[in-house]
């Protein structure tokens, strides 16, 4: 019976996300934010619930460390997928002000910034002399500090024979922005930003001194 509720979880999760991920692929059409976010968060919240109550009523602690593995891959998964269509995929975020200029053009090359912290510098400067909207600000920042933010907590659990410290986590964080602002600068789905890397890499450290240091601890007990 646990099977197939799983399994009925995890097909109506994966029409969820097909949905936003085939749409959000399609030529002229932009899916409104709340539509996006929704067909993520929703399947999120269910499979959630559902491994909590089925470690609840699991009296084994093997069994409950089985269960709990099984859907924080899946978890892990709809993140990854979550990354792609934020960073890669139409989105009212990522059209606005993306449409308009040629790749490899010299407004292409204009829009990216390879000096650390001139953005944030900017921006701070900007919110001192209050000729920029701070809520552009707060939302750049708290994008790029939350965006990877998760990796904290997933990869202690999921690649502990890997990752096994602040430092290699660390450096696979700054890895993979680094693949993602140049694969955005090539498909120009976005502004590539070194500054970018560094919030990105800061919110997944915290995260992961703060969660996935306890979470390791507890793994290997």
């Amino acid at each position: 019976m646990k099977k197939i509720i799983n399994g009925i979880i995890i097909v109506l999760s994966s029409i969820f996300i097909c949905f936003v991920m085939i749409f959000s692929m399609l030529p002229n059409i932009v899916l409104n934010v709340s539509i996006t976010i929704g067909g993520f968060v929703i399947p999120i919240l269910i499979i959630l619930i559902t491994m909590i109550i089925e470690i609840k009523k699991s009296k084994n602690k093997e069994e409950k460390d089985k269960i709990r593995k099984f859907w924080l891959k899946t978890l892990f998964i709809i993140y990854c997928l979550l990354l792609i269509n934020i960073l890669f995929l139409n989105n009212e975020y990522r059209m606005r002000g993306f449409q308009n200029i040629n790749t490899f053009s010299k407004e292409h090359f204009e829009t990216s910034n390879i000096i650390p912290f001139a953005t944030i510098v900017e921006y701070i400067r900007g919110m001192i002399l209050n000729n920029i909207n701070t809520s552009i600000v707060i939302i750049n920042f708290a994008t790029n500090l939350l965006l990877f933010a998760p990796m904290g907590f997933f990869v202690p659990i999921l690649f502990q024979s890997r990752i096994k410290n602040t430092k290699q986590f660390a450096i696979m964080i700054i890895m993979l922005t680094l693949i993602v602002e140049i694969l955005q600068f090539i498909t120009y789905r976005g502004s590539t930003d070194i500054d970018d890397i560094i919030l990105n890499t800061i919110g997944a450290v915290i995260v992961y001194v703060l969660i996935g240091n306890g979470m390791m601890k507890y793994e290997k007990d």
